[in-house]
């Protein structure tokens, strides 16, 4: 059986925390290895446990790094297979669904406020040897989209802002998600972001039949 059938498809967004020496690094990490040990797991595993162990394994990993420079970053992945969303975060990345006209937040921040200049992170990966990590699981509808942002975006963009222009590609046949993508890129740019911007669009056009 492919993997998708049998892992089901995964999205991951991370950002490396900017006053960690290797924030970049840590990232990039988290993203590529999260994908390759995730899809790298037993097939009796559930999802869930896949992506817990993954995650932890990770960490782990990082904590080592970090011992010579801060290797820390934040983590949101999505898995959809058959009938269902699975959601794995740690951090102030963020994981959106648009479903009809109804947007919202899957996942919640792990930050605290001093002040509202002043935002610290209360969990990232490569943070501490005890990972808490957040996992959600929904179902997933034909025509449900997923964004899938880092702060730099959604800090600078309000969720009514991102509603409006995501709703639009409810209106498409077939659409340009790294356009879409771009746009919103450039309205955070505009709106004063300098911090690191990313995101991720995925729309489900077929789900398997119900097992």
């Amino acid at each position: 059986q492919p993997a998708i059938t049998l892992k089901g498809a995964v999205a991951v967004i991370a950002d490396g925390v900017s006053a960690a020496e290797a924030g970049k690094e840590a990232s990039e990490t988290c993203v590529r290895n999260f994908i390759s040990d995730y899809y790298g797991t037993p097939d009796v595993w559930s999802v869930k446990t896949a992506g817990q162990k993954v995650l932890l394994a990770l960490n782990r990993w990082l904590v080592g790094q970090s011992q010579i420079k801060g290797h820390i970053s934040t983590l949101s992945a999505l898995i959809i297979k058959s009938q269902q969303a699975y959601i794995f975060h740690v951090g102030d990345t963020r994981i959106y669904r648009l479903r009809d006209n109804h947007f919202e937040c899957l996942t919640q921040d792990h930050s605290t406020y001093i002040n509202k200049d002043t935002v610290y992170l209360s969990r990232a990966m490569g943070m501490d040897t005890r990972l808490e990590m957040d996992f959600t699981q929904v179902e997933v509808e034909e025509g449900d989209i997923f964004f899938l942002s880092s702060d730099g975006i959604h800090d600078y963009l309000s969720d009514k802002t991102l509603h409006t222009v995501l709703k639009e590609l409810n209106n498409k046949q077939s659409s340009d998600f790294e356009e879409t993508c771009q746009s919103l890129i450039q309205m955070a740019l505009k709106d004063g972001s300098h911090d690191n911007l990313s995101c991720q669009l995925l729309r489900v056009d077929k789900l398997p039949d119900a097992n």
